[in-house]
């Protein structure tokens, strides 16, 4: 049996705590100050090692902080679409910053699901501890900041969901739990290892799985090139008949704010794009983790439409109030005005580029 190539990796979660929700982090977090008076030359000689680890350190303080908010993509490769997300539900973080280590611990528990072509989607529960051994180069006014596995202690892994029976069968057949398949998987995505991109100028961050060489930048489906608004997100999304995808949490800090929203559709007919509050969401969340097939709202949605294939940008904004928000991304019949053909043979897997912004309302 093949194991598909899963972006797993409950440590990208802390990746995206470490740039913020917004995908931006303070000028401080990185020394950027530090760096613009000491030169790149200097900190990219790797003989400096006490000092470029003191200036990492900068952005390590509200790693956890930043992870426990909201979830992180996962991905069967650095540029495929998000085929799953997972969510901390705990992290604590250490430095290490004695000769022997000059590292970054962290250590989570978490949730999440994923789809594959041979178990349709799993529902999981994952816990470890990794050391990660952190650098930076600087490149043309960028800093490349690089998450090199040390060391992976305890990476578990428990299957709540396996939708497709015929995998349940199969798994059981070949001795093999679904388990054990997925503690592989994490393991083996957890060495690849993350790359935080920080533009200095801006203080904007970009991250992708791996190591990215220096001049190289993360793929994203949208070119932002002037704002006053916040970039929350702007990624590409798999979403197969009969699922689902919680994007998010969006955290607003502000009563005068909206989120706007803007989505391309290709693949499938229609999707069901709902924005609902956090607590709303983690409902839902947790029946998805649970059970087959989409979950179902039991309250209205602050937004609850149909982006069709093929009629260009689907653009729209929704006033929010300070809280946190999830996009509800829907392929099933379980939410919002438009449903799937569950008796076609084909699986219209909708693929979805989404842009959400946070800015003052209109």
């Amino acid at each position: 049996m093949r194991v598909p190539r899963l972006s797993w990796l409950p440590a990208l979660a802390a990746l995206v705590a470490f740039v913020g929700p917004a995908g931006c982090a303070p000028n401080d977090s990185l020394g950027a100050h530090a760096v613009t008076v000491l030169g790149a030359g200097v900190m990219n000689d790797p003989a400096n090692r006490s000092l470029r680890f003191d200036i990492l350190k900068f952005g390590l303080d509200s790693f956890c902080g930043e992870m426990l908010k909201g979830g992180a993509p996962l991905k069967f490769g650095d540029d495929e679409p998000v085929v799953g997300r997972f969510f901390a539900d705990s992290c604590e973080s250490q430095v290490l910053d004695d000769e022997a280590h000059k590292s970054f611990v962290v250590q989570y528990t978490g949730k999440g699901y994923a789809w594959t072509n041979l178990s349709k989607r799993i529902g999981f529960t994952s816990r470890g501890v990794v050391e990660y051994e952190t650098d930076f180069q600087l490149s043309d006014g960028l800093m490349y900041v690089y998450f090199r596995p040390r060391q992976i202690d305890g990476a578990a892994f428990q299957a709540t969901l396996v939708e497709s029976l015929l995998a349940q069968g199969s798994l059981a057949a070949s001795g093999m739990s679904a388990d054990q398949l997925g503690e592989h998987i994490v393991e083996s995505q957890l060495r690849r290892g993350f790359t935080v991109i920080r533009h200095d100028s801006s203080g904007d961050s970009d991250f992708a799985l791996g190591l990215v060489p220096t001049g190289e930048a993360p793929f994203k489906p949208f070119e932002v090139k002037r704002t006053a608004k916040q970039v929350l997100a702007n990624e590409r999304t798999e979403v197969h008949s009969g699922q689902q995808d919680y994007i998010g949490a969006f955290e607003v800090t502000d009563s005068n704010q909206a989120l706007y929203l803007t989505v391309t559709l290709d693949g499938a007919p229609n999707v069901d794009l709902l924005v609902v509050p956090k607590p709303i969401g983690d409902t839902l969340l947790d029946k998805y983790l649970h059970a087959a097939g989409g979950a179902s709202l039991a309250t209205p949605a602050l937004l609850d439409e149909t982006a069709t294939q093929g009629v260009g940008f689907w653009q729209r904004f929704v006033n929010v109030e300070p809280g946190s928000y999830y996009l509800v991304v829907d392929n099933s019949a379980q939410l919002g005005k438009s449903a799937p053909d569950g008796h076609a043979l084909d699986d219209d897997a909708a693929k979805v580029d989404y842009l959400v912004l946070l800015g003052d309302r209109p």
